[in-house]
């Protein structure tokens, strides 16, 4: 039986019609570790993809697309070059599918959620890169002197990782992307210490992501009191199409927004129950709007009957 939130999504009436099937389609944001050199390689010749950059690189003060479409890749190490290079890729991406296709909701996977606000028409492409910059030099703020990391861990449950991270020190669960697909945060030598506790428990494989920092930790606490007199002064409007938190899977109302702003990162990402949610609500079709393939993948995991794809995947057939 669907839930209140559920039904809300279930009851947006125009659906778009596929080989005689129609789809509920939600649109998924990647986050920080989708970025490639040549991410924006396939967008450069619409004119949105100068324009949506030229705002993004006039606010940093560098050169976004040209490392979207270039990089080099360790320029794309560099956290904030790598988060603002994605975002702009998704933005210019929904830019270009929003008029054909009719989205029942959206969620963002961390940094991706400041694309799915943008998206929604919930807060302006200058205010999500200022938060983006902001969020970032908070971050360096917290962490200056320590050395974090994240890492996947691949093939054990939740309930083993979790007490692998007790074990091993200051290292946490956070991001739950599939049942078996586990993020680790912490300190770096307690998150090598978990990666070699996990492989040793069966583990299929364990990788070390390009993020240096405790990331969806309490070791990020104190961010939101950095993070909010800014989201406090930008304006937030109430989402033209639902977007559904991905810390805990419920459409976030107007009042919501800022407050999963401001503490996301001391929380967990729960990926898949926001997936879970989706399909329950009756979503029949993920499109993965970024510049890879990475979310489209973890929907396969957990709803193995949805129908999932990666925007480019759209954006080459010119027909939806």
């Amino acid at each position: 039986m669907l839930s209140e939130q559920g039904r809300i999504l279930s009851r947006i009436s125009r659906k778009n019609i596929v080989g005689g099937r129609r789809l509920k389609t939600a649109g998924i944001f990647p986050g920080q570790g989708s970025e490639f050199p040549g991410m924006a390689e396939q967008l450069k010749e619409y004119p949105v993809t100068g324009e949506i950059f030229s705002v993004i690189s006039k606010i940093a003060g560098s050169d976004i697309l040209k490392l979207a479409l270039e990089g080099p890749e360790e320029a794309l190490r560099e956290p904030l070059a790598a988060q603002l290079s994605v975002f702009g890729t998704s933005a210019c991406y929904w830019h270009l599918l929003r008029e054909r296709i009719v989205f029942q909701g959206l969620a963002g996977y961390s940094l991706g959620f400041y694309s799915a606000l943008y998206a929604a028409s919930s807060i302006s492409l200058e205010d999500c890169v200022r938060i983006i910059i902001k969020a970032n030099k908070a971050i360096l703020d917290i962490t200056e002197g320590t050395e974090g990391l994240m890492a996947a861990i691949i093939g054990l449950r939740i309930s083993e990782i979790e007490d692998i991270c007790k074990a091993a020190g200051n290292v946490f669960v956070s991001n739950i992307s599939s049942a078996t697909q586990i993020v680790v945060s912490g300190m770096r030598d307690d998150v090598r210490k978990a990666c070699q506790k996990a492989l040793a428990a069966g583990a299929l494989h364990c990788r070390e992501l390009p993020i240096p920092f405790p990331l969806h930790t309490p070791l990020m606490t104190g961010i939101g009191e950095r993070l909010e007199p800014f989201v406090k002064s930008i304006e937030i409007k109430p989402p033209a199409i639902p977007v559904i938190s991905h810390i805990d899977s419920r459409i976030l109302k107007l009042e919501d927004i800022a407050e999963v702003i401001c503490g996301q990162l001391t929380r967990k990402v729960a990926w898949k129950d926001t997936v879970i949610f989706f399909a329950g609500a009756g979503t029949t079709r993920f499109l993965e709007i970024g510049p890879s393939d990475v979310l489209s993948k973890l929907v396969r995991w957990i709803v193995r009957d949805a129908e999932s794809v990666h925007a480019g995947e759209v954006l080459d057939c010119q027909t939806v």
